[in-house]
């Protein structure tokens, strides 16, 4: 009788042994592969550090800003090549270069004083800076900076940027000289639209035409008081003879400026009360037995004539 062969390795106790042995190798790895390992983790952290690196330089180059960094001695570590374009220089030029060496003596002192405030506040400065080059340029700066501290040295650094702001400046103070303009010529306007007349020594008289509403009743109060009291006025007459429309609004403005007329010592009259003036008047519900109202400018005037001649007589 034959004997039976023996039973052939099964395939999955095969496997087992080669996972562990290859578990076994992974623990008992060279140095060498493990340096082989490290050096290239640390490749690829190096190469994203660079990307990066690189992206912002991109970054500060095509920003439309100056971007800037200096030591505690005021020198520069890192500029942009908007710096470089604004001291006149190189790049190479400006590293290692305080702003005395780069820039006109009073530019200089006013940077270095913008940076002293920042050291003495830290924080966040942001402010304007207006600064002369050598050719005598005016340039205005808008400058931001700020402190931080370098990881390799652990020395504070000074960074920031700053914006030329000068056009800006000029289109802003050729829109002040414009509002100005349009400012006195609006005052001259109000003058000429309300004319202001002393027709007899210490008589006043504004003759009002056209359409006379709150804002220009109110601009007028404020003129004829200024000239009753500025030229010791004993009458003012308020003519509305061409007066086309007035609301009540107005009406009671008109009726202030006589009783504030009477504070300052002087008498307000009011002649050509138009028949919308008068109803707006009456509407108001207010006692006008105190206030001389006369037909015409004429009356007015003659009105005062007698009352300074019986003052006289007196």
């Amino acid at each position: 009788m034959r004997e039976a062969p023996p039973p052939e390795p099964s395939v999955p106790s095969i496997r087992d042994e080669l996972e562990e042995l290859r578990d076994e190798l992974r623990q008992k790895a060279l140095p060498g592969e493990r340096l082989i390992e490290t050096h290239r983790r640390l490749a690829g952290e190096s190469l994203e550090r660079r990307r990066r690196a690189d992206l912002l330089e991109r970054i500060a180059e095509c920003l439309p800003i100056n971007i800037f960094a200096k030591d505690s001695e005021h020198r520069y570590l890192l500029a942009n090549r908007n710096v470089s374009k604004l001291a006149e220089r190189e790049s190479s030029e400006v590293i290692g270069k305080t702003d005395f060496d780069l820039a006109p003596e009073p530019a200089a002192r006013a940077i270095r004083a913008s940076d002293e405030r920042l050291l003495a506040r830290g924080g966040m400065l942001l402010e304007e800076l207006e600064l002369e080059s050598a050719a005598g340029v005016k340039r205005h700066l808008l400058v931001g900076k700020t402190l931080v501290q370098s990881e390799q040295t652990e020395e504070r650094v000074l960074i920031g940027f700053s914006i030329d702001i000068t056009e800006s400046k000029r289109v802003e103070r050729e829109l002040r000289d414009k509002i100005a303009l349009i400012e006195q010529q609006r005052a001259v306007i109000r003058a000429l639209s309300t004319p202001i007349i002393e027709v007899w020594d210490r008589v006043l008289t504004v003759p009002m035409l056209g359409a006379l509403d709150s804002a220009r009743a109110g601009a007028v109060m404020e003129d004829l008081l200024a000239d009753v009291s500025r030229r010791g006025a004993r009458f003012a007459i308020l003519d509305l003879t061409g007066v086309e429309a007035m609301d009540t609004g107005t009406a009671a403005h008109l009726l202030k400026l006589v009783q504030a007329i009477r504070l300052l010592g002087a008498e307000g009259i009011i002649t050509g009360v138009p028949p919308g003036g008068a109803k707006a008047m009456v509407g108001l519900g207010l006692d006008l037995g105190g206030i001389t109202t006369l037909a015409s400018l004429r009356e007015g005037l003659w009105y005062c004539m007698k009352r300074m001649r019986a003052g006289a007589v007196a």
